[in-house]
């Protein structure tokens, strides 16, 4: 059995396990002072304890169904082909880290009917949930990540753990309390960063004469000869922490590739072309296919192809 060990640096998460855990996460349990309690609501509640807006089932007879785990992801989701014209209202279902929007009611899956009508509302029966706490005072969730515990002081915590989760990254000064968010950490302590050159090299960065830091793996446009870190093809230059995942990153649209911890969206899929010798090039996000052809996938796969 392999022991998974944070380093300074994120891991990339692999992003199978981006739902995995749903108000799960915590911090180490060896922390002091605030950061070690258990405070506020249960994460699988909202915040004043009121119920799901869908509920049961007025069918359901004497079954007890037991509680209602508000941050499990809801069974529904965008059908890419519709059969009939697509012309109802759209809703907001919560997808275990984040509410999601079908719109003209193309939605498929059990929970259809539980979706809310507006963002806003959604977000709102989902407050107690770990993603949505940490977004809504401020920190960034790293669905993506692969970390033993939530960043503290805006870094990841030293802690072994058998599987790593997403977590919730509240930036310097803060770290994550479980009920409430986002708090302001007095046991954080100012740390001097590296020089740029040796936190760029030191995180698997390139210090060049690019006049500016690369974003997202594109090459910095102004002309200039400044000095500048070049990091990966999903990372941005944090000047405390060097080359990391950036969140505007990992969220491709059609046309971009989507290898590694990325996700498409705008209702494209991630696909790679395949066929005669196989695939070419990196997977892309790109809208589906929707014809009648039951020997060709949503990416444009004919199966009889040679």
């Amino acid at each position: 059995m392999t022991l998974r060990h944070n380093t300074a640096r994120t891991g990339l998460g692999a992003l199978a396990a981006l739902l995995a855990a749903c108000g799960t996460a915590h911090p180490p349990g060896d922390d002091a002072g605030l950061f070690d309690a258990e405070v506020g609501t249960d994460a699988g509640s909202p915040p004043d304890g009121s119920p799901s807006d869908g509920g049961l089932p007025e069918d359901a007879g004497a079954v007890d169904a037991g509680p209602v785990d508000l941050c499990a992801p809801t069974d529904a989701r965008r059908e890419p082909c519709p059969a009939a014209l697509c012309d109802g209202p759209s809703s907001w279902h919560w997808d275990g880290e984040r509410c999601v929007e079908i719109d003209c009611g193309a939605c498929t899956g059990t929970g259809c009917r539980d979706g809310a009508a507006a963002l806003e509302v959604c977000e709102a029966v989902h407050a107690g949930c770990v993603p949505q706490q940490c977004r809504s005072t401020g920190g960034g969730w790293m669905w993506w990540a692969q970390e033993c515990g939530h960043f503290r002081c805006g870094r990841p915590v030293e802690a072994t753990c058998l599987v790593g989760s997403p977590v919730c990254d509240c930036g310097t000064g803060r770290s994550f309390v479980e009920g409430l968010g986002c708090m302001d950490d007095p046991a954080c302590a100012l740390v001097d960063p590296l020089p740029p050159e040796a936190l760029c090299s030191t995180t698997g960065g390139t210090w060049a004469a690019t006049c500016c830091s690369s974003v997202c793996g594109e090459a910095c446009l102004a002309d200039c000869a400044a000095m500048a870190c070049t990091c990966g093809p999903l990372e941005v230059f944090d000047p405390v922490r060097g080359c990391v995942v950036g969140a505007r990153c990992v969220e491709r649209m059609a046309g971009e590739t989507c290898e590694g911890p990325a996700r498409c969206g705008g209702g494209t899929l991630c696909c790679q072309r395949c066929g005669g010798d196989g695939c070419v090039g990196p997977p892309t996000c790109q809208p589906p296919v929707c014809d009648a052809d039951p020997d060709t996938d949503l990416c444009g796969n004919n199966r009889f192809a040679p």
